[in-house]
C-alpha cells in the first residue's frame, strides 16, 4: 500500500497551492473554469492537466510535481511565489 507524503501526515494536505490555484482562476474576469484552465495549461506549456486533475489539486487530494506549478503561473498570469504563498501579489511589481 502506498504511504502517504509527509506534506499529507503533517497536514492533511497533498499540496500547498490548492487555495491560490482556485483563487488565480477567480482573477480573470470572467473567472475561468475548470476546463478552460486545463486548455490554457496545454496551450501554454503542452502539459495535458485535465479538468478532473484540477479537481483533485484544489480539494487537495492530489500532489503537484514542481513543472505543474510552473505550467499553472504561466497560463494563469500569476507569479509562482503567488500560488506557493511565499507573496500575497499575483503579479510581480
Amino acid at each position: 500500500m502506498r504511504q502517504a507524503s509527509a506534506l499529507r501526515r503533517l497536514t492533511q494536505q497533498s499540496n500547498i497551492i490548492a487555495e491560490r490555484l482556485r483563487l488565480a482562476r477567480r482573477l480573470h474576469d470572467p473567472p475561468l473554469t475548470l476546463e478552460a484552465t486545463s486548455q490554457r495549461i496545454k496551450a501554454v506549456s503542452g502539459y495535458s492537466i485535465t479538468k478532473h486533475m484540477l479537481i483533485k489539486i484544489e480539494n487537495n487530494q492530489r500532489s503537484v510535481y514542481d513543472y505543474e506549478v510552473r505550467a499553472f503561473a504561466e497560463a494563469l498570469g500569476v507569479d509562482v511565489r503567488f500560488l506557493l504563498g511565499i507573496t500575497d501579489q499575483p503579479v510581480p511589481d
